[in-house]
């Protein structure tokens, strides 16, 4: 069981955790736009250094966040009823398609609002040299349908892939038929479930303390690629993109204390060490341990919450990542002078919000996965097929922001959900030893 630290403690191992992390990002920022401008040996060592460093990192996050998922899942639905878990799964996937829709038109009016305050005249890339798919992107966009990756044929290819739907949802099926089994029976097994979860979150404390020294060596990398450099069109986009996608997570904090019966300092602190991790690794399946630990730790969810809502939120809500589409096809239809038909936009944005719910939870996944599978829907809405690709090789810098409002969005609607539930702002408490899905 996790114990929960005094109240004066936990305080200053926030203020500590905060203080590293953000001096830690700030400094291989700054020293990775240094190095990109450098051809020095000494920096290209470095370099080299911080990729085993961060590779490392993100490697033991991903490691331990698919089993810890698929624990406490079981360790849920193994100790409820099945009606329970059924309540509070399709309440769940209710709130997710809302928040979902609602955010893709969110994003595309605010990107034609955008689009109209900045410098950049319709039709102003009237064509890009031509490029044709590359054989990846061919064929993820002929790759098979979101259906038929729901159930898959082979769950270890599942799991290899970091496909954590499928997974979690026989977790799912097989927590619920464990909680019909008699009593003599089920406890055994739900004690087997909630005692690997409290191991992994042992593992998962001893990787929060390293978590400084992975946000240095991810945030160097990216500044060293990158560096500062960014041509007109894809400059007011990344703007646009970025900033759009900001103002989504801002907004997700006054509607989570407002509908979600917290405090904005709570909220914010049990938030940060998820989105530290988010900003670095640009994955929200690894930041799914950061998550359990700061709702647990600062908003005293309960176990519905911590075994259940959040993995299942990462798993499936990522509202980031269904904005970034719709920002795309406003953008694109701009530059090229397409004129789209509100029932294009709308078929777009119900495509993509369909899409969102089985893309993967890790770096890039919008883009390589999402973004290619979308290619003939931007097509047929008239979209030249390379200004797709174009802003796909742009991704690394709206991809953190967008995995950051994720991660924000996953906890702020297991707020929503867990509302009900008696959880005092800011007193930390244990998650509990057999977890019980409360509907």
């Amino acid at each position: 069981m996790v114990t929960p630290a005094a109240p004066g403690r936990s305080s200053r191992s926030f203020l500590t955790f905060t203080t590293w992390s953000l001096v830690a990002l700030a400094g291989g920022l700054t020293l990775g736009i240094v190095a990109h401008e450098s051809s020095s040996p000494l920096i290209a060592a470095l370099g080299s250094t911080a990729n085993v460093v961060g590779d490392l990192w993100i490697s033991a996050l991903q490691m331990i966040a698919l089993p810890l998922a698929l624990a406490l899942t079981l360790a849920a639905t193994a100790g409820a009823t099945g009606s329970s878990a059924g309540s509070l799964g399709v309440r769940a996937i209710a709130l997710f398609l809302l928040a979902l829709t609602i955010a893709a038109v969110f994003a595309a009016l605010a990107t034609r609002a955008g689009l109209t305050a900045v410098d950049l005249p319709s039709g102003a890339v009237p064509s890009l040299p031509t490029m044709s798919p590359s054989p990846d992107a061919t064929a993820a966009a002929a790759g098979p349908a979101w259906w038929q990756a729901i159930i898959p044929k082979n769950i270890f290819a599942a799991a290899a892939r970091g496909d954590i739907f499928p997974l979690l949802l026989c977790s799912i099926v097989f927590g619920i038929a464990v909680a019909k089994l008699p009593d003599d029976q089920r406890r055994p097994l739900t004690r087997v479930f909630s005692s690997t979860s409290q191991a992994l979150m042992t593992v998962v404390h001893w990787l929060l303390v390293v978590t400084p020294l992975g946000v240095f060596a991810l945030s160097f990398l990216i500044a060293m690629r990158t560096g500062t450099s960014w041509a007109s069109a894809l400059g007011v986009y990344l703007v646009l993109r970025v900033g759009i996608t900001i103002l989504c997570a801002a907004l997700l904090y006054p509607i989570s204390v407002l509908l979600g019966a917290t405090t904005l300092r709570a909220f914010a602190r049990a938030v940060f060490p998820a989105q530290v991790v988010a900003v670095s690794t640009r994955s929200s399946l690894a930041s799914l341990p950061a998550l359990v630990e700061g709702a647990s730790a600062h908003l005293g969810f309960a176990g519905s919450a911590t075994s259940f809502v959040l993995p299942l939120s990462v798993s499936l809500f990522r509202i980031g990542t269904v904005m970034a589409n719709p920002i795309k096809l406003l953008f694109l239809a701009h530059v090229y002078g397409v004129a789209l038909r509100p029932e294009t936009v709308a078929m777009f944005i119900a495509t993509e919000v369909v899409f969102s719910l089985s893309a993967a939870g890790i770096p890039n996944s919008g883009g390589a996965g999402g973004g290619f599978r979308m290619i003939p829907v931007f097509v047929a809405a008239g979209i030249p097929i390379e200004g797709v690709i174009m802003l796909d090789a742009v991704e690394t810098i709206p991809d953190i922001f967008e995995t950051l409002t994720n991660v924000t969005g996953q906890m702020s609607v297991a707020t929503l959900l867990t509302r009900r539930d008696a959880r005092p702002s800011g007193v930390a408490q244990p998650i509990p030893a057999s977890a019980e899905v409360v509907s």
